[in-house]
């Protein structure tokens, strides 16, 4: 989000008026100067009068001295905030990225959930910043111009953990280095959880124990480690037809719109929560093979019968010797 200063008609016709030996075409219109955390400009924007409507300005065509002025005069301008919607969705996943804090037993499964959110949100920066400098390259003054930027909407990396510091360069140039430097950072370090102390381990080792013997509370245990997640969990039997739901938490009930006692039990696609089709074979196909997978792309309904995009992370888990599917369920931002 940036604090922008637009300066409309009547304020540009005071800027003319008392910088007169200064450059400003008649035909623009209004202007806006944007601003960043720290309170530098990032960038301006223009439009000027064509033919009765109003067009993008090219501030390239701006003297130095002129460019100045209107930064010193951008106060006497009305303030607003600005984000485009792309942004506001990557601060949206930034928002909901999980946090472990004492659930020591899942940390592992949040952490895959984590990086599939952040890969999502850089998949949102990556498409702006490519679209951003094609459009530079599509105005650019230039053929050599339209090449360098053409050549720099390809180089800019696919994946975030592919982001080296040589791409700063890419990202700068169209004002979105700091929201990859966010996501890198938060890519960089582990997930936020804080370590109980040891003498509360070996209390958490004495309950989960050998199933056989402690089984009502390791049960009560690992459900009371599901609540607290925000982040929806599911544990099921395994299998592409038979799959049965045997845990979920709170986030899950609450993103699919039903009670534990609705679905307790049942069979996973017969319910119509889950979407049996080819891409949830391909990812079962993977969980027989690998015994896991990260950030897929699926779809689940509601009890309202509409259907969600999800990234879902999942493991198979043996479980006092019996396999089970554990899967991690974050909604896709659209």
């Amino acid at each position: 989000m940036y604090t922008v200063a637009v300066m409309d008609k009547d304020v540009l016709a005071a800027f003319r008026s008392e910088h007169p030996w200064l450059e400003l075409p008649a035909d623009v219109e209004e202007i806006s100067l944007f601003f960043d955390d720290n309170g530098g400009p990032a960038r301006l924007t223009a439009t000027s009068n064509e033919q009765g409507r109003n067009v993008p300005f090219d501030t390239d065509r701006l003297r130095t001295d002129t460019l100045l002025a209107l930064i010193r005069f951008a106060p006497r301008g009305t303030p607003k905030t600005w984000e485009s919607p792309e942004e506001a969705r990557v601060w949206r996943i930034l928002d909901r990225l999980p946090t472990a804090e004492d659930a020591t037993l899942i940390d592992v499964m949040l952490e895959q959930a984590r990086r599939a959110m952040l890969e999502e949100a850089y998949s949102i920066v990556h498409k702006m910043a490519t679209q951003a400098l094609r459009g530079l390259a599509a105005s650019a003054s230039s053929s050599g111009e339209t090449a360098r930027l053409e050549a720099a909407a390809r180089a800019v990396p696919l994946r975030l953990g592919n982001i080296a510091d040589e791409h700063k360069a890419l990202f700068l140039e169209v004002d979105l280095w700091r929201m990859v430097a966010v996501l890198r950072d938060e890519a960089s370090l582990p997930i936020d959880y804080e370590m109980p102390p040891s003498s509360e381990l070996d209390e958490l080792d004495a309950l989960v124990g050998n199933p056989a013997v402690t089984e009502g509370v390791s049960d009560s245990l690992i459900q009371a480690l599901f609540d607290l997640s925000p982040v929806a969990f599911s544990i099921s039997t395994i299998g592409r037809n038979s799959s049965r739901y045997v845990r979920v938490n709170k986030a899950y009930l609450d993103l699919v719109g039903k009670s534990w006692d609705e679905i307790r039990g049942h069979e996973m696609v017969s319910s119509g929560l889950v979407i049996g089709n080819d891409a949830r074979a391909r990812r079962l196909e993977k969980l027989d093979k690998r015994g896991e997978y990260s950030g897929e792309r699926a779809e689940i309904r509601n009890a309202n019968g509409d259907v969600i995009p999800v990234l879902i992370s999942a493991r198979r888990l043996v479980l006092a010797g019996v396999l089970y599917d554990f899967e991690v369920i974050a909604v896709a931002v659209s």
